[in-house]
Formats: structure tokens, sequence, C-alpha cells
């Protein structure tokens, strides 16, 4: 899609169209697509009012041809009466599109100097030619070596929705901007019907008729097509509200969920005479193929019976073989069991010593562990030892000490003794005087 009053399209710039057709062109170009053959054509329709004008067409006016809609049996949307126009490059493309947007309804409004007054849609139809042959040559090829490629790319300028009060369009500018709200209202809705997946799934009918709009860009919304919008905000506060509802326009639109395949089909199928001529010659070709596979059959039997002959030739000089040789393992079987009894003797008496010398170095083996085992344990034993001698030593000198301090407190405690019975002899002594004395 492109965008409303802004102009993606505008011819003096490089827009999207321009840059769309300089890739085309470019592929269409390359080695890749060397061994294919492109046709392409344009077309520009306007929708004015509800009307549809062709504005590549020579005739103006009430004498120009109507363009209708109108759908095949397969479901897919034609435009007649619209005259295409066959280009060669990006310049051709350029130059209709230039000439077509001249023809286009503009007009001054109080919001836009040069406000589209409608709906425009650019459309590029490329038909190419699919080699399916069994080589790459082009030299005079036949129509069923190709398969026919048919694509379309519908560059849509929808003109913007206006409110009348802002606009301040009356008469004319008043009718043109109802019936671009009347299209881009009918738009939604189809958008909405395509996009809810609540309304899918319960909605059994799409509302393409309710404007010509909807109704050209049937395939485009829910055909076999991909879809991009480009929606137009302004940054400015003024345009609140006008910004907020494109972004949920465009937000509706983005939830549509098309699928899209190739669009091809073999040249002749619609060619009564081409198809019963095809079909003589697969069978002239099954025929040719049958008469071979029985010639190829002969062949192979009288191989075969050659073959057979060799095989048996083979099959007795392998039988011989085998025989002499059956012979020659029985002969060198008996003098191996010779040679085994001898050996198993020998044998016998080697085992013997190397049985001995196995459990000599057996039982070395076996020791050695517990030798050393023992000796960690000895060396171990001998420190402990070596410790408890010298804490032995501490202690009995100190119980010589201990011993020699009592002898000489059991020798003091024994002077005291001496010294207190001689004070009590002494004592009594002196008792004794003193009553002696009292008695004289």
């Amino acid at each position: 899609m492109g965008t409303a009053d802004n102009h993606s399209i505008p011819p003096e710039s490089k827009g999207i169209i321009p840059r769309a057709m300089q890739t085309l062109f470019s592929s269409m170009n390359s080695l890749q697509f060397k061994t294919r053959k492109f046709s392409l054509k344009v077309s520009f329709v306007e929708i004015y009012n509800e009307d549809l004008i062709d504005l590549l067409g020579e005739s103006y006016g009430d004498s120009r041809p109507q363009v209708t809609i109108r759908e095949d049996t397969k479901g897919n949307i034609l435009w007649s009466g619209l005259q295409e126009m066959r280009v060669n490059s990006v310049d051709d493309v350029m130059g209709h599109l230039a000439r077509g947007s001249a023809n286009r309804q503009v007009g001054a409004t109080d919001m836009n100097a040069q406000s589209s007054r409608s709906h425009a849609i650019f459309s590029v139809t490329m038909i190419q030619q699919k080699f399916v042959g069994s080589s790459t040559s082009q030299s005079s090829p036949r129509p069923r070596e190709y398969v026919t490629v048919t694509s379309k790319f519908h560059f849509v300028d929808l003109a913007g929705s206006e409110r009348l009060k802002r606009s301040a369009a009356v008469g004319e500018r008043a009718k043109e901007g109802i019936s671009i709200n009347s299209g881009l209202l009918a738009l939604g809705n189809v958008i909405s019907a395509l996009g809810d997946p609540n309304k899918a799934k319960h909605t059994t009918h799409i509302p393409y008729r309710d404007s010509k709009l909807t109704r050209l860009l049937q395939d485009s919304l829910g055909g076999n097509a991909q879809t991009l919008m480009i929606a137009c905000a302004s940054p400015a506060e003024y345009n609140l509200n006008e910004t907020v509802n494109t972004l949920k326009y465009a937000n509706r639109a983005r939830n549509i969920k098309n699928t899209a395949t190739v669009n091809q089909e073999e040249v002749g199928w619609h060619d009564l005479e081409h198809l019963q001529n095809l079909v003589l010659k697969l069978r002239s070709e099954i025929r040719s193929l049958k008469t071979s596979c029985i010639s190829n059959n002969a062949t192979n039997s009288t191989n075969s019976n050659g073959s057979n002959n060799n095989l048996e030739v083979q099959l007795k000089q392998l039988q011989r073989s085998y025989s002499e040789l059956s012979q020659k393992h029985a002969k060198k079987s008996a003098e191996l069991a010779a040679h085994q009894d001898n050996f198993d003797e020998m044998g016998d008496t080697v085992k013997k010593n190397d049985k001995k010398d196995h459990l000599d170095a057996s039982f070395q083996e076996a020791v050695e562990p517990v030798i050393e085992e023992y000796e960690k344990s000895i060396s171990s034993l001998e420190s402990q030892l070596a410790l408890v001698r010298a804490a032995l030593n501490h202690t009995e000198t100190m119980m010589h000490d201990h011993e020699y301090k009592l002898e000489c407190a059991e020798q003091i405690n024994e002077q005291n003794k001496n010294l207190i019975i001689d004070l009590r002899n002494k004592i009594a002594q002196l008792c004794e005087r003193e009553e002696t004395a009292e008695h004289y």
C-alpha cells in the first residue's frame, strides 16, 4: 500500500516504485534468470467518487472506455477496459507513472493545497516463462517446454481521511471527502474481518463489495498475495487524533495473515489440440520404450546363456581345487597332531620348572608388601618406646627428688618431736620446783 496525502510515489523523486522497479529489472537481467523470458505491463487506475478512471488511457471524459471489475471461475479479480502499457526499462515505467499522476484529481483544502481527491492503484504485471526442458538451450523452444508464472505488483496510494470540520470542504470538495472516507471505512471493515481471529472463525462473508476500492484490492488483502502497508503519521500534537486512528488502522492490517503461492501453469493446458498432440506423443514414446525393452531382454537372454556356460567351467575348476586342498589339509593336520604330542611332553617339563620359578617369584611378590608393613610397624613401635623411656626417666628423676624431700621432712618432724618432749620435761621440772617453793 502507499501513503495518503504525503505522496509516497512522487514522480520527481526516487521513492518506492523507482526502487522496486530498479530491483526488479536488475533481477531480470541477472545471469540467474538468463534462461527465462519476461514480459512486463503497467496500468494506472484512479477511484474518484466511486468511479474507476484509466489514468493511462488516451480518451477523456465520456469517450473514455468504462473500467469494470469481474471475477473469474478461480476467484481472481480481473479489471477490464483498462489499458496496459508494455514496458522494457525503469525509464518506461517512470514515464507512464508521471503521465498518469499528472491526470489525477487534486484540489486545495484548508489542510492541504495539493490534496489527493481520489485513491489510485499503479499495477505492474510480470509474465515470465520458465524453461523446464531437459537442456538449457533456448533455440526453437516448443511451447510445452515452458511454464508461465504470472505476478502482479499493486502500488496503492490511499487518499487521507478527512474531517469536513477541519478541512472546511464544501460543495464538490465535500462530496469528494465523503467518497474518500466511505472507501477507507469499507477498507477498514474488510481489514478488521480479515485480521481479527475471533471474527474470522465466525464470519463467512468478507464485505469486499461495499466499495470499488475493496473490490479492486480483494486479491491483495485476502487472496494469494503479500501485503505491506505504510502509514503516514504526523508528529504535531494538533494531529494527535488522526495519528492515533492511523496507527490503529495499520495495526489491524498487520494482523492479516496470508500465505502466498507461486501462480504458475504449464503452457498449452487450455489448448485442446495441444493436449491431443501431447497424448499422441506420449503414447508413441511408450511404444518405443516397450520395443526397446523387448530388444534388450532378447540380448540379455543370449548373453545369459554364454555366461552360464562360463560359470559351469569355473565351478568345476573350483571343485577340483577344493578336493586337492582338502587332501593337503588332512595331511598337514596329521603332522600337526604328531608334533603336538611332542610339544605337550616338552611343555610339561618346562611347565614344572616354570611353575617352581613362578611360585618363588609369586611368593616373593606376595611377601614383600607384608615385610614392608612389619618394618613400618616395628619402626613406629620403636619410636613410641623411645618416647616412653624418656617419660619414664623423667618420672624416676622426679620420684627421687620427692623421696629426698620426704626423708628431709621426716627428719625435721622427728627433731620437732624430740624438741617437744624436752620442752615438756622442762615444764614438768619447773612445775615441781614451784610447788616445792610454795611449801617452804
